[in-house]
């Protein structure tokens, strides 16, 4: 049923060429022989059923790291690609958008709060200002009822001092008008006596 036909159109070399890049084989070509020989050689025996241990090479892990850098140095990294173009890329789809919204989303949120927080303070200093005007305007008015208080005790103290003063000035007054009173009953007296006196005299 053609099971075992080649597909046409599709060689070893295509296959290789699409699922290695061309510059690999920089890298292939960079591997040590003698490691490259022993692995196809184990390959050929394993084939063939043939079974035997083969020595392990000293120099694999040398040979291992060497291959590792060699990769690194051929394949180019994703972040060397972002850097270069400025996009991001997460299992080959582009996410520079997703990133670019939510950075967006974050910054739009962000504000939102700084705005919040903005008018928070600024709602706890008129706040603030407005107890403290009610402290200062508490605090006035106790003054100036305790200065109304002091003004009231000062009226009635003035108040009975004037009263105080015009009972004395009428009792100057009547002490005057005693000592008058006095004045004129003792001159009264004083002139009786001289006529009393004359009388005398004019009888002697």
């Amino acid at each position: 049923m053609g099971y075992g036909a080649p597909l046409t159109g599709f060689s070893g070399n295509a296959a290789s060429e699409a699922l290695f890049p061309p510059y690999n084989s920089v890298a292939i070509d960079s591997f040590p022989k003698a490691a490259v020989a022993v692995d196809t050689a184990a390959v050929m025996k394993s084939d063939s059923g043939i079974t035997c241990n083969l020595p392990i090479p000293r120099k694999r892990a040398r040979d291992h790291s060497t291959i590792n850098r060699l990769l690194s140095t051929s394949y180019p990294s994703p972040a060397h690609y972002q850097k270069n173009c400025g996009c991001f890329y997460f299992l080959g789809e582009d996410i520079s958008i997703q990133i670019q919204q939510q950075q967006f989303d974050l910054d739009r949120l962000i504000s939102q709060h700084m705005e919040k927080v903005r008018m928070e303070v600024e709602e706890k200093r008129r706040r603030q200002a407005r107890r403290i005007l009610e402290a200062i305007e508490v605090g006035m008015m106790k003054i100036l009822r305790n200065k109304e208080e002091e003004i009231e005790k000062m009226g009635k103290l003035n108040w009975e001092l004037e009263e105080r003063v015009n009972s004395l000035c009428m009792e100057n007054q009547i002490w005057r008008d005693v000592a008058q009173t006095n004045e004129a009953t003792a001159n009264a007296l004083r002139c009786n006596l001289e006529q009393v006196l004359c009388q005398e005299d004019d009888m002697i």
